[in-house]
């Protein structure tokens, strides 16, 4: 081999090692930078999961507080009706240098109906007003051959569909305990409930509206009946009245600054007289 032949291969080859080189640097820096991107995901996750903690436990404590500061029922009405107002101070908090954030926000569950306790003619009032009759009727017969476990699970049942759910949703919960407090029920969910007539319906909503708190479930019974109590024991088949919320909700988001990643926490609690007793909890990350 000529020595000018010896010296283009040794160039290819010079060559060829430096591209084989530069593809090990490349995959090299690929590598790192995708070990950085997950570490600093993991990262983003921790510090979005503690925040949504301290969230729910900043706001547990907050709402006891406001009840063990309010031993009389009317009282305790006005705290749960002014309850997102009392927490604003927690819609958005800086825990630390951690660059941790989290906001809260309180769901008055027995303002809803709960899809597996509430009886099939109290749900078909409800369906009735987004749909037909007969639709309701067979919508509600599915529902009750099974328990459903979120709320999402409606799209799933034979007669609804996106619109149908979309339209209920905010009116029904998997996490009541089928009571139904009429001082947070909206409309729809009072106009649902059995033998209350419209006219009953529309003052209840007026009187809410100018102020007035309810500390008995009188203004939805007809007037011949005994009037109830602040928890009204109603019998088999009928719609428990309240006052008071007997379950909440409370849903904290979580996340880190700088950060897309949130992390999200919805805990069930039962309201125990000045206490918060804690019955489910669910997390997922957004």
């Amino acid at each position: 081999m000529k020595r000018g032949d010896r010296r283009g291969v040794a160039l290819i080859f010079v060559l060829w090692l430096l591209v084989l080189l530069g593809a090990i640097v490349a995959e090299v820096v690929s590598q790192a930078r995708l070990e950085a991107n997950i570490l600093t995901s993991l990262r983003a996750r921790t510090v979005a999961r503690y925040s949504a903690e301290n969230g729910i436990v900043a706001a547990a404590a907050r709402i006891e507080a406001l009840l063990d500061s309010t031993p009389g029922l009317p009282e305790r009405i006005n705290t749960f009706a002014e309850l997102s107002a009392r927490l604003a101070p927690l819609n958005d908090v800086v825990l630390g240098d951690g660059g941790g954030r989290f906001g809260i926000a309180v769901i008055d569950l027995n303002a809803r109906f709960d899809l597996n306790r509430t009886d099939a003619a109290t749900l078909q009032g409800l369906f009735r007003q987004f749909t037909t009759g007969t639709r309701a009727e067979e919508v509600v017969a599915h529902l009750k051959e099974a328990p459903v476990h979120r709320v999402g699970e409606l799209v799933h049942i034979s007669g609804i569909n996106d619109s149908l759910a979309l339209a209920v949703a905010p009116y029904v919960t998997v996490w009541s305990d089928g009571v139904v407090n009429i001082n947070s029920a909206p409309e729809p969910v009072l106009a649902a409930l059995p033998g209350v007539s419209t006219a009953i319906v529309r003052s209840v909503v007026r009187r809410r509206e100018s102020g007035e708190v309810f500390v008995t479930t009188d203004a939805v019974r007809p007037q011949t009946e005994m009037p109830a109590a602040p928890l009204e024991q109603s019998g088999a088949g009928r719609t428990l009245l309240s006052v008071i919320p007997s379950r909440i909700l409370i849903v904290c988001r979580g996340r880190q600054d700088g950060h897309p990643l949130t992390h999200e926490i919805q805990a069930v609690y039962r309201v125990a007289g000045a206490r918060l007793m804690l019955l489910a909890w669910q997390e997922r990350d957004l």
